[in-house]
């Protein structure tokens, strides 16, 4: 994509242009989620890398659904340029072999269903992530509880502001013989029982769920992460109602 920001939307991030070793690497404007290398002294470009490109929805301005650089900056080798997007997503280039990988991706947790009881909660969230780029992500079935099964410590549980202790299998794993391919525009859900592995006792409590974990094995093998969802866990069940499906 090479159009402009939009006057309907904040204008972009200034990125200052990072100088190592006499060449110049700059983000610029017209080629929103490009990474150029130019020489320092001729000003000639050498090369250039796209980073990342977003779907677009044609039904909408183009103008506004450009997302440029936030920051950038060298690592601690200085041999690769960490960037983050307006989207929140860390990226990482290599500037040796000028390849670009994730090293986060945003996921989405909520509460789906929690009933009180005598020996304590019993409670589900829904998981989902989806992919907004114009190519395929793949996940790792365990590192995302596929078929809502837990092999592994992927959620970070407070009641009350107090981390509950994981008390679920922590499985040693090979490498799959399959990835979940997430198309573009596709999201991937499923929903989870927390109550076993992450028990909350009876009565009254402030829930707070959040995901984390690596996405292991994966040709896109960054860090999945979702913000943390509260909710206020009472004298009665808890039950979303499901969106119907898309026509």
């Amino acid at each position: 994509m090479t159009d402009h920001p939009s006057a309907s939307r904040p204008p972009p991030p200034v990125i200052a242009p990072i100088t190592r070793d006499g060449v110049r690497y700059e983000s610029r404007w017209s080629h929103n989620g490009v990474l150029f290398a130019v020489d320092e002294k001729s000003g000639k470009p050498l090369w250039q890398v796209e980073v990342y490109k977003y779907l677009v929805d044609e039904q909408v301005e183009t103008g506004v659904q450009v997302v440029f650089f936030k920051s950038m900056a060298l690592d601690a080798t200085g041999t690769s340029m960490l960037i983050e997007d307006e989207v929140g997503v860390r990226h990482l280039v290599d500037l040796k072999t000028r390849e670009a990988k994730l090293l986060t991706w945003p996921v989405t947790v909520s509460l789906f269903e929690a009933t009180p009881g005598p020996d304590g909660w019993k409670y589900s969230v829904e998981l989902k992530i989806s992919n907004s780029l114009t190519r395929t992500l793949q996940l790792d079935g365990p590192s995302v509880a596929e078929k809502g099964k837990l092999s592994n410590n992927l959620f970070q549980v407070e009641v009350d502001g107090q981390r509950i202790a994981y008390q679920g299998m922590m499985a040693k794993r090979a490498p799959p013989g399959r990835f979940i391919e997430l198309k573009p525009g596709a999201t991937y859900r499923t929903v989870v029982e927390l109550s076993s592995e992450y028990p909350v006792p009876p009565g009254k409590h402030r829930l707070t769920v959040k995901f984390s974990h690596h996405n292991h094995f994966s040709p896109d093998d960054c860090q999945l992460e979702s913000k943390p969802v509260t909710s206020e866990l009472g004298d009665s069940p808890i039950r979303r109602t499901p969106k119907p499906p898309k026509p």
